[in-house]
């Protein structure tokens, strides 16, 4: 009972250690962070620790009031972080656990012995009859057995929670060898000084959830800030931003070197991040009004106020905040390209209004409150025009079918004619304007020779062979489109 107090006292003891770090603003980037913490000297000395990920030549120190700041230095300092304070709270239950475990098998060890000694067998001539003492090893018999069968479940209880405190254990000192940061500042007396430095465990990323309202023409785009940190401590910022910038993308403009034909050209590769596959939550479309969060636009890029009084969990539990809701004007169009896939597919083209830009990154579509995918949308600026894929509408069937011809020329050549006819019905309520392309093969042999023969509606192929039929489509209705082309000097295409 003793030993189980004691790894319990440890237990609280640990716990009551190790505690969130509070900061007065905390700006994250999408490769790194800013903290900036403000301490008041005590004796002319302010000691600041800081996690292993810290970034050297980021800590920027400045005096507030009350005292100038005399010297900086930045040591090594094993740190308890809170990854190890929940680490060694795990460790602490996985002892007591195992004690009580252990406690209970001595326990019912000790209820075998009693029984046995209470049948009086043992080095002594039996005081029971014959009937008596068979009746009593019977139920001796069914005693012990399931005593043993505790016993034993007991047992396998104790070894699996000593194995789990031992790979604890071996976690918690791999976690202790990691070194931290203390940054030491002597300053002229006892005022105020606020110390800001980077740290690459932090981050945000956007997200956002497009409601499109067809009948409206409006889209309204939700920009969610996805922000987490890994340092191992939660982190109480009384102010979060998120930047739009990248520092650890360098900094240095580049410059152009000669260009000597015929020597190795070496190409630079960018490593694109994965998309974070949480969907935002289904919403109706009217159900929020427009929202914009602070926004100050530097030279450099914007920084967007996110919350106030937040705190972040260290273990890189994700958090989603809401920082811009903007509905803008918008036509919802209809494209089909049967040629890759019969499906009509929702797209939006607007002018982005919002007071933040856009930044390239993941979105849900919502069409009339109704979820129709996952996609990535692209960078736009304030003012620029923004593409949006919104999913399938699948109220129009789109249908594809061919036929060839193949022949020979007066001059021994081969010709194929192909012949395309595309069928479209809109099984809705009301009319639609349907943008529906194919395309016709681009020759890049003076041998081949590639001829529109015809097109109902008529269209023409522009220099890519792209060509574009605009359809308007009453409820009910069934609209045909059909083309052919000639390809001669070459055998038949596959289609």
């Amino acid at each position: 009972m003793k030993k189980i107090l004691s790894v319990i006292l440890v237990t609280v003891v640990l716990a009551g250690a190790a505690h969130a770090q509070s900061f007065k603003r905390v700006v994250l980037y999408q490769d790194m962070a800013l903290l900036t913490v403000e301490v008041s000297a005590s004796g002319g000395r302010i000691a600041v620790d800081c996690p292993p990920e810290l970034i050297l030549d980021s800590v920027v120190v400045a005096p507030v009031r009350g005292t100038g700041v005399r010297s900086m230095s930045i040591e090594p300092k094993r740190l308890a972080s809170g990854k190890a304070k929940e680490l060694r709270d795990a460790l602490g239950a996985k002892r007591v656990e195992l004690e009580e475990r252990k406690r209970r098998q001595k326990t019912v060890e000790r209820q075998i012995e009693l029984i046995f000694d209470a049948a009086g067998v043992k080095d002594k001539e039996t005081p029971f009859s014959r009937t008596r003492l068979s009746d009593a090893l019977m139920f001796i018999d069914e005693k012990v057995e399931e005593l043993n069968k505790k016993h034993m479940l007991l047992g396998g209880e104790s070894e699996d929670r000593s194995l789990a405190g031992k790979d604890l254990e071996e976690r918690l000192e791999a976690v202790a060898r990691e070194r931290g940061y203390e940054i030491a500042v002597e300053t002229d007396g006892d005022g105020t000084v606020e110390i800001s430095y980077a740290v690459k465990s932090g981050s945000w990323k956007p997200e956002y959830a497009v409601y499109a309202a067809p009948g409206k023409n409006e889209v309204r785009i939700d920009a969610t800030a996805v922000v987490r940190q890994a340092t191992g401590a939660d982190w109480e910022a009384e102010e979060l931003l998120v930047a739009t910038g990248r520092p650890g993308f360098g900094i240095h403009a580049p410059e152009l070197s000669p260009w000597y034909i015929g020597l190795p050209r070496y190409r630079l590769s960018v490593m694109k991040q994965k998309a974070d596959m949480t969907a935002a939550a289904p919403e109706e479309y009217a159900s929020a009004q427009d929202f914009e969060a602070g926004v100050r636009a530097t030279a450099a890029s914007y920084v967007i106020g996110a919350a106030e009084s937040i705190t972040l969990p260290g273990d890189g539990t994700p958090k989603s905040i809401i920082i811009q809701r903007k509905t803008i004007e918008a036509t919802i169009e209809r494209l089909t390209c049967p040629r890759i896939d019969s499906a009509v597919f929702l797209k939006t083209q607007a002018l982005w209004s919002g007071s933040a830009p856009i930044i390239a990154g993941t979105y849900s579509a919502y069409v009339d409150g109704e979820f129709t995918g996952r996609g990535t949308i692209g960078e736009a600026q304030p003012g620029e025009m923004i593409g949006i894929d919104l999913g399938r509408d699948e109220g129009i069937k789109v249908e594809r079918e061919g036929k060839m011809f193949h022949e020979k020329t007066l001059t021994g050549k081969d010709r194929t004619t192909y012949t395309y006819t595309m069928t479209v019905k809109n099984t809705r309520s009301h009319p639609v304007q349907i943008t529906l392309k194919d395309q016709i093969p681009v020759s890049q042999d003076e041998a081949v020779r590639v001829e529109l023969v015809e097109s109902s509606p008529k269209a023409v192929p522009d220099k890519d062979g792209i060509m574009v039929w605009e359809l308007s489509c009453t409820p009910g209705a069934v609209r045909t489109v059909s083309f052919a082309f000639a390809v001669t000097g070459l055998p038949p295409l596959e289609r």
